[in-house]
């Protein structure tokens, strides 16, 4: 990969990783300091931890919230298959960096990136209101 395009990649999980919608921690302001890409994976591997274990909350939540089973064995197909969707396309959107040491940072960015997008989705699920026909009842 041409040093260039290196630095953009970086710049941009930077960007992404310093100022996302996630809540700060003490963690967030030692990854606005980080200098190395070790610090960077570090970094990006735990704010995608953090995404995953909000989004494993939400989901539980909106599990719990479901009365038919049908709808509740729905929910969990679909979880499945969101999994093996993000895992595949985070491998896809990261292969050019597979060996280099941008890669697990990258691996992480694209994993948080997918995982609060279902946050979301999930999350207007878990908070619908009852009239709402859009949403599971």
């Amino acid at each position: 990969m041409k040093p260039g395009k290196v630095c953009r990649l970086l710049r941009a999980a930077l960007v992404a990783l310093v100022a996302s919608p996630m809540p700060a921690t003490a963690q967030t302001a030692a990854c606005a300091a980080a200098s190395t890409q070790a610090e960077l994976n570090d970094c990006s591997a735990q704010r995608y931890r953090e995404a995953d274990a909000r989004l494993n909350q939400v989901y539980s939540q909106l599990r719990a919230r479901l009365r038919d089973p049908r709808q509740r064995s729905l929910l969990e197909e679909a979880e499945r298959a969101w999994i093996a969707y993000r895992d595949r396309e985070c491998a896809f959107e990261t292969s050019g960096t597979v060996g280099g040491s941008l890669h697990p940072m990258m691996q992480a960015t694209c994993l948080y990136e997918k995982t609060t997008i279902r946050l979301a989705e999930l999350t207007r699920q878990r908070n619908c209101k009852e009239a709402d026909p859009s949403c599971v009842h």
